[in-house]
């Protein structure tokens, strides 16, 4: 199953549907596109003994083929999958089709920008949940540095990867330590978490999570149209 498989979702939070989630589930080790991503995955959870806390990369975006990278600052519930032992779980995906409202307000964003989500790939500086069972917690400078060769794991499998997206301040600090640790070649484009209390709080944060998205997607465009 290629990344093409899954047709372009039409509305936010398509993976509340258990028919969309199952099909999403079944090709998170089976899509061609996906499935490096995903073994890494699998072998964290075991390397870490962190279960399902760790989610899956969602077969429906780019996958390894992906040159824009969004990150955000850790997983929350509604990523996580059941097997995580907290109260309340979600997809088990990183996904803008999940069913939260941060993922509704990405999902909208790329929609307005014109941004493919087949053409990039959304993830997190620290790729486990942190925090209890009944509470997420903030990521500290221990969890980022202990994150940081992971990521790195990760961004070695994106070998078209142009550009990278930390979406908030704690992804922002995350990603400017893993740049100074590790110095890859990408362009960084840092813009606000698209949370729904920052943008409720921070009215030119929507317009330029915008303008961000816009040029990510000029800059995919531009890229993919070179022959070169």
């Amino acid at each position: 199953m290629s990344v093409k498989s899954f047709a372009p979702t039409t509305a936010p939070r398509s993976l509340r549907d258990p028919v969309f989630l199952t099909a999403r589930l079944k090709a998170v080790r089976t899509g061609p596109s996906v499935r490096p991503l995903n073994d890494w995955v699998a072998d964290l959870r075991e390397r870490l003994d962190q279960g399902e806390s760790v989610p899956w990369f969602d077969p429906a975006s780019g996958g390894v083929e992906a040159r824009s990278l969004f990150l955000l600052e850790a997983p929350g519930r509604k990523a996580v999958g059941s097997g995580a032992g907290l109260r309340r779980t979600g997809s088990g995906i990183i996904s803008v089709d999940n069913n939260d409202p941060t993922a509704q307000n990405c999902w909208l964003l790329r929609r307005e920008a014109g941004l493919a989500y087949e053409h990039s790939l959304h993830w997190n500086i620290v790729p486990w949940y942190l925090g209890t069972a009944d509470r997420i917690a903030a990521a500290g400078r221990t969890d980022v540095q202990l994150a940081a060769p992971f990521l790195h794991e990760v961004i070695s499998l994106l070998p078209k990867l142009e550009v990278v997206v930390p979406m908030g301040r704690s992804a922002q600090a995350g990603w400017a330590a893993y740049v100074a640790r590790y110095a890859p070649a990408v362009r960084t484009l840092a813009t606000w978490h698209p949370s729904p209390r920052g943008l409720a709080s921070r009215p030119a944060a929507r317009p330029e999570i915008l303008r961000t998205m816009r040029e990510v997607a000029r800059l995919t465009v531009r890229e993919d149209a070179d022959p070169s």
